[in-house]
């Protein structure tokens, strides 16, 4: 190495770049400054007591040339210290990767990991209490002691006994965070003699006591260790006498009882050193005794000697043995997880397809025993990761019996359940013994969906009887509870098992609908002020209803409704439409086409219908809802003018603007009679009307009701409001045909602003409100930005709307008016021609949306060139406007003079155009 160092150094002269050539020659073998250096260091070593341990590359170097074999030899490696002072180790490395690791778990990060957390507890060690000696550690990962370790053995005064019933477990994986925070209590800072670990059953608590366990035994070789069984009150007097046997304790009279023989020796100093775990010790009763029997605690030994590790899935137990020395046991890691199952897989190459590994790890929510249980299938079967991940996402009863499907494993105890679901059941019949409420409160949790539970979706959320039970769940880890929050989770497989247990105890049907009545209760009100609650409550509806289809209950549909009209309030009509159908269909079977309820179902989908551009059918079901209520109802009955409200409300829609404003007119006559100006029916009839005249062309009457709505409705709503921004919208469109194009668009802009922040892109009062702003920015010359907008609008509204939707036509139109205004003649021309033939499929050729669009397909006819197509056209045009509007109506003056303008064009062209004849029907062009 010197050699090539003092190579180096030349090149770096010649380069003029500054070198230390005399440092680089200390390095020559057998140099004599280099010699000095060594025996200095070698006796401050010597005489400050320092332990040196050295690690060695195991592997050379091949394929770089000038290099072959290790670059640092085994003697080089070393500094040749004798006895304790100096302890050697390989690294399955060449030079290169020496001291290269690629994440915590990497085998030589963990070795040199050991060492320096060795020499740290041997500083330790030192000064700690003799009573806690520490030796050389064991590598907690592969379970094999590091090469270096003494035997200690001989320096223990006592004899070591080891009572550990379980093998130590050869798959075992990660969790170090947890082992190094156990031995740091206990061992090092000497902080406690009593620690729980707590957490759900299968999350591998045991595992991790049990690993623990054996690092004890090989780092801490004076320290005896006693595995004892919690199970039941037999395991544990099993395994207390068998300790006492091996100990060679003796009862002191025929009375007293073994256990506490062990108990008082071991409790005495002369026992040495011990560390006793209680494993799945899950039963309150059990340890702490209850009326009649004593518990399993009045047995633990107390001893300055002695350490005490509990495992329990309860976090009551945990606390109450261990105070705050409690140590939660979450799930793994995905690094740990996937390190496991490849550990416990024969065919490793099955793990090829991270991505379907990472998915079936998710979905065993990264359990040990979960994973055990599925490597034990794969192996004995065969089958792929990707084929056993689809029955773990399969039917519900595929799953049951795939988790509760028994396995063999030797790190468990003989006769115990392994698999999963039933060691949870085993923990349900425990909650059952002891609080009926949380038994009640986990079979109502299996009925609604397991993820974001809000606390005050539980029955009687705030009563102590409720704060208890959640707490039991809680502590058995199957509810989890969001960090500083009052929303709860569940994991899927926690709820598939608890299903099982309700099932298995006949209760499903009782407990599904009590939990249909109780979600129905809690529905009782859409009102868009308590939206957020709803908002939260609606999975966990729907998750009931799915389950619940086969239920004939009147309950069911109540809550089908409520649901409905909660969607219905959240502008999701779809949805709402499904649940609104669900009702009416079962009313229809249940009761007279005159009953109430059957009359509010059928209101309320025909609504909806509505909503979601359905007309048709939506007038078809209100003109049947309103002729029977005019035969029962007065013609004040609020219902009855609601429903009449409504009807005027889809005739508007479909264009039939005559017969919505004589209706209208009817009911805000009666509603102005009977109802104060600000109550909420009213103004939206009014609304309505205002609407009805903006479409009838009377702008002026329009205004002066949409202003006096606007103004009421600002003192009583929020600015966010559907409600008061859509009275805006149309006082906006009112201000837009009046040509008030500056306030128009300064109220659109504020109204889109709103909604974005609340609607969804597809919305239609969204879209409606974005194409009248980009309207009134085409007539206020602002071309380009309309012309984006339109586009977009435009987009939307051809996924989501028939193209003979009213709507979707209105803002095709505008597109094409933008892009005539733009001198994009030919694409205004095919935009409108689509336009013109689906509106005189559908509406009368009196209606003035019909009319504008013929006028202004005729304009670009005009503006292309084409002057008999124009002329064609208009003469259809205003030949039907001469029959609505007189001589002198602005609109008609301009189709008027449009098509003397056309007429002169096509008489340049050719010197001649025939007439129009008087009817209109007869001169209608084709497009």
């Amino acid at each position: 190495m010197a050699a090539w160092g003092t190579i180096v150094s030349k090149l770096a002269r010649l380069a003029f770049q500054d070198s230390n050539r005399r440092l680089i020659e200390t390095l020559k073998v057998n140099g004599e400054v280099f010699d000095n250096i060594q025996d200095e260091f070698l006796r401050i070593v010597l005489e400050g007591g320092i332990r040196v341990h050295s690690f060695q590359e195991a592997r050379g170097i091949s394929g770089v040339k000038g290099l072959s074999g290790k670059v640092v030899d085994d003697y080089s490696s070393k500094l040749g210290l004798v006895g304790q002072f100096e302890t050697v180790e390989s690294i399955d490395a060449n030079h290169m990767q020496m001291v290269r690791c690629s994440h915590k778990n990497d085998p030589q990060y963990r070795a040199i990991l050991g060492v320096l957390r060795q020499f740290v507890r041997q500083k330790l060690g030192d000064v700690a209490p003799e009573r806690w000696k520490i030796y050389p550690k064991q590598d907690s990962t592969e379970g094999v002691p590091i090469r270096h370790q003494p035997d200690c053995r001989k320096e223990t005064p006592h004899q070591t006994c080891y009572y550990i019933r379980l093998e130590k477990n050869p798959r075992f994986t990660g969790r170090d965070t947890i082992l190094d925070e156990i031995e740091d209590r206990f061992f090092i800072r000497s902080e406690c003699r009593t620690l729980a670990l707590a957490g759900l059953g299968g999350v591998g608590k045991t595992q991790v006591a049990l690993q623990f366990a054996y690092r004890i035994k090989y780092q801490y070789p004076d320290c005896s260790i006693f595995w004892v069984a919690a199970l039941s009150h037999g395991t544990f007097e099993q395994a207390y006498t068998e300790i006492a046997h091996k100990l060679g304790v003796q009862r002191t009279s025929d009375e007293e009882d073994i256990k506490e023989a062990l108990c008082r020796y071991l409790s005495l100093d002369t026992a040495g050193k011990w560390l006793l775990v209680v494993d799945n010790a899950d039963d309150l009763a059990l340890v702490f005794g209850s009326a009649g029997r004593s518990g399993i605690i009045q047995y633990f030994p107390c001893s300055d000697n002695g350490l005490i590790l509990m495992t329990t899935r309860s976090q009551e137990v945990a606390v109450d043995f261990a105070q705050a020395d409690v140590i939660e046991v979450g799930k793994m890691s995905l690094e740990e997880a996937t390190g496991f199952l490849e550990k416990s897989l024969i065919q490793k190459e099955a793990l090829q397809d991270a991505g379907v590994v990472d998915d079936l790890l998710n979905s065993l929510a990264y359990l040990p025993l979960a994973i055990a249980q599925a490597a034990a299938y794969l192996n004995q079967t065969k089958t792929t990761i990707a084929r056993y991940l689809k029955l773990v996402k399969g039917a519900e009863s595929e799953v049951t019996k795939l988790f509760s499907k028994e396995f063999r494993d030797k790190t468990r105890y003989d006769g115990s359940h392994n698999a999963v679901a039933r060691t949870w059941l085993m923990s349900f019949e425990q909650i059952q013994q002891s609080n009926r409420v949380a038994v009640n409160l986990l079979t109502f949790l299996s009925c609604i969906e397991p993820k974001a539970i809000p606390q005050s979706i539980l029955p009687n959320p705030e009563s102590f009887e409720t704060e208890s039970a959640v707490g039991i769940l809680c502590g058995y880890s199957f509810l989890a509870r969001r960090r500083d929050s009052e929303t709860f989770d569940m994991h899927s497989l926690v709820h598939i098992a608890a299903r099982a247990w309700t099932q298995e105890h006949g209760r499903t049907e009782s407990v599904m609908e009590e939990a249909i009545c109780h979600l129905a209760e809690i529905f009782s009100s859409s009102d868009w002020s308590n939206r957020h609650r709803w908002r939260q409550y609606l999975p966990h509806a729907f998750y009931v209803l799915d389950r619940s289809r086969g239920y004939n209950l009147e309950g069911r549909f109540n809550l089908v409704d409520d649901v409905g009209r909660c969607l219905d309030a959240d502008r999701r009509f779809k949805e709402a439409i499904r649940c609104y159908e669900e009702v009416y269909v079962w009313r229809r079977e249940q009761f007279s086409e005159d009953d109430n309820s059957r009359l509010a179902s059928e209101y309320s989908l025909a609504r909806a219908y509505l909503n979601d551009r359905r007309i048709k059918e939506a007038i078809k079901m209100f003109e049947h809802i309103v002729e029977i209520q005019r035969e029962m109802l007065d013609e004040t009955d609020h219902n009855r003018l609601a429903s009449e409200h409504e009807l005027a409300r889809a005739y508007l829609d479909d264009r039939r603007i005559k017969k919505a404003v004589k209706v209208f007119e009817h009911v805000v006559e009666i509603q102005r009679e009977t109802l104060d100006e600000t109550d909420h029916n009213r103004l939206a009839s009014e609304h309505e009307l205002a609407r009805a005249y903006l479409d009838d062309r009377r702008i002026k009457e329009a205004i002066e009701v949409f202003e006096h709505v606007v103004e009421v409705q600002k003192e009583t709503l929020d600015k966010t409001d559907h409600d008061r921004l859509t009275s805006e919208h149309e006082l906006a469109r009112a201000y837009l045909n009046d040509k008030q194009i500056k306030e128009a668009i300064k109220m659109f802009e504020h109204i889109v602003e709103m909604q974005r922040e609340t609607l969804d892109e597809t919305d239609h009062s969204r879209l409606a409100s974005e194409s009248a702003l980009a309207t009134a920015y085409l007539d206020n010359r602002r071309i380009k930005e309309a012309i984006k907008m339109f586009e977009h609008i435009v987009e939307m509204q051809r996924e989501t709307l028939d193209e003979t939707d009213n709507n979707r036509l209105a803002s095709e139109h505008e597109l094409a008016r933008a892009y005539l205004d733009d001198r994009r003649i030919k694409e205004a021309i095919k935009v409108f021609e689509h336009v013109v033939e689906m509106r005189r499929e559908t509406l009368d050729e009196t209606d003035y949306s019909r009319l504008a669009s013929e006028h202004t397909l005729a304009y670009a006819y005009l503006e292309d060139g084409q002057a008999q197509k124009a002329v064609d056209f208009l003469e259809h045009v205003v030949a039907v406007e001469s029959q609505l509007f007189d001589e002198y109506d602005p609109d008609r003056q301009v189709s008027v003079n449009l098509l003397a303008d056309a007429q002169e064009r096509l008489e340049a062209e050719d010197g001649s155009w025939e007439s129009a004849s008087d009817d209109p029907e007869e001169d209608m062009p084709t497009v």
